[in-house]
C-alpha cells in the first residue's frame, strides 16, 4: 500500500513548478537527477547543499539508510517541494576471503588508520563541477555483484556492498566514468589498485582491486579515459573492478546512475 501511495503521488511531484526528477521512483541509494526549466538555484537536500547548473541541472544521491517516505527538496526562497522515497529490496551475500582482510594483522594496523584518515580528507574535497550529461560504464564488460548486497565475510565480518562489480580479467582496460581530476591513484590495504576521481561538487567515482595505474595523481582525464588495469588486489575473492559513486559522503547505486537520461 506504502509503495502504490508513493507512485500515485509522482505525478504532482513532476508537476510542481517545472520541477522534474528521474529515476521516476527513486528509492534508497539510488542517484536523483533533478531538472528545472531555468537555472542557477541552490537548494537543500538531506541537509546537503545541491546546486543547479546554468541548465537547470543538479545531481544528488538518495542514502542507503534512507526510510520509502517522502523527503524535502527546499530551495533558499524557501520553496519545498516533496519527493517521493520508494521501497527497494536488496540482496544478502556471504564470502570467503584470506583472514587478514576480516581481523588485520596488528602490524597493519597503523596503516589502514592513516588510509582511513586519508580517504576522510578526499571525500572532503569540493571543486567546481567538471561533468555534464551522461556517464560512461567503466569497463566494457558484464555486472556480476550488485550494489547495495549485504555481505557477510567469512562468516563474522558485515558489511554493505556500495559500488557495483564487473567481470574483469585481471588486464582488463578501466576508464573514467566521467570528466574529472585524479585525487587518489595508489596502493591501499582493503582497496588495494585504487583510483579516485573527483567530479565536482561533492561527486567522485571509485575504482578497486586495480593491478596497474594509467594515470597520476593530481590528474585531470576526459571521460572513457583509461585510467587503469583491473586485477585482484585487496580484499577480493578473484579479479574483477569494483565501481563505487559517491555523492558528499553518500553511495549510490552505479547502474542506475549508468541509465539515466541527461538533456541535451
Amino acid at each position: 500500500m506504502l509503495r502504490r501511495t508513493l507512485l500515485s503521488a509522482l505525478p504532482l511531484a513532476a508537476a510542481k513548478p517545472g520541477l522534474r526528477f528521474s529515476p521516476a521512483a527513486p528509492f534508497p541509494g539510488s542517484p536523483i537527477l533533478f531538472q528545472l526549466p531555468t537555472g542557477p538555484a541552490t537548494s537543500t537536500w538531506l541537509d546537503r547543499p545541491l546546486a543547479f547548473s546554468a541548465d537547470g541541472i543538479a545531481l544528488a544521491a538518495v542514502g542507503l539508510e534512507v526510510k520509502p517516505g517522502v523527503l524535502p527538496l527546499t530551495f533558499e526562497q524557501g520553496e519545498v517541494h516533496s519527493i517521493p522515497i520508494a521501497r527497494h529490496q536488496y540482496r544478502t551475500g556471504v564470502l570467503t576471503v584470506p583472514p587478514r582482510f576480516v581481523t588485520p594483522p596488528a602490524e597493519v594496523l597503523k596503516r589502514i588508520q592513516q588510509e582511513a584518515a586519508l580517504k576522510k580528507t578526499v571525500f572532503a574535497t569540493r571543486s567546481a563541477r567538471r561533468w555534464k550529461g551522461p556517464f560512461a560504464a567503466p569497463a566494457d564488460t558484464p555486472h556480476t555483484s550488485p550494489f547495495g548486497t549485504r555481505r557477510t565475510y567469512n562468516g563474522k565480518t558485515r558489511s554493505i556492498h556500495q559500488g557495483l562489480d564487473f567481470r574483469a580479467p585481471t588486464g582488463t582496460e578501466v576508464v573514467a566514468t566521467h570528466t574529472g581530476q585524479v585525487l587518489l591513484a595508489r596502493e591501499m590495504y582493503y582497496e588495494g589498485g585504487f583510483v579516485v576521481l573527483d567530479h565536482g561538487e561533492g561527486l567522485f567515482s571509485l575504482y578497486m582491486h586495480l593491478s596497474a595505474f594509467s594515470v597520476n595523481e593530481g590528474e585531470t582525464v576526459a571521460q572513457s579515459q583509461p585510467i587503469a588495469r583491473s586485477g585482484a588486489s585487496g580484499r577480493v575473492t578473484g579479479p574483477h573492478l569494483h565501481f563505487g559513486v559517491q555523492w558528499q559522503g553518500l553511495y549510490m547505486e552505479p547502474a542506475t546512475l549508468l541509465g539515466l537520461r541527461f538533456p541535451s
